[in-house]
């Protein structure tokens, strides 16, 4: 009983500690460098991030897509390249880009020794691209 006490513990604290986000960032300065061959006009570079808390592969929290810089609970699954990837172009678009070239992305896993190995872990997703005219 004391363990699986502890083990609830643990993840209480580690869904405290740990929520699941969603973010953007976007850079404008190019120190006069072009981002394209083809000589399009830059508006940005835009990298969207996304990560969370999962318990094997249900999410347990979860940055939220739709509504970036909020969480989800036990929600859908947004820490896949394809959401990432819309809130990016989004912004991009948002930006007054007409294409968002170059994109980029990173997808990692990092398991969680504790409470008990191989059972949470935390996913991860990140995407960029260059926002041109």
């Amino acid at each position: 009983m004391k363990r699986v006490l502890t083990a609830l513990v643990a993840a209480a604290i580690a869904a405290i500690v740990l929520p699941g986000c969603a973010g953007i960032q976007v850079a404008k300065g190019f120190n006069g460098q072009k981002i394209d061959m083809q000589g399009s006009q830059q508006v940005a570079h835009v990298h969207g991030s996304n990560w969370g808390l999962y318990f094997l592969s249900t999410p347990l929290i979860a940055g939220s897509t739709d509504k970036v810089g909020t969480v989800e609970f036990m929600g859908k699954d947004t820490v896949k390249v394809g959401p990432v990837v819309d809130i990016v172009t989004k912004k991009s678009a948002s930006l007054g880009a007409s294409k968002t070239l170059d994109l980029q992305s990173n997808v990692s896993s990092f398991m969680l020794p504790f409470p008990i190995p191989f059972l949470f872990y935390i996913n991860s997703v990140q995407v960029s691209g260059n926002a041109v005219k």
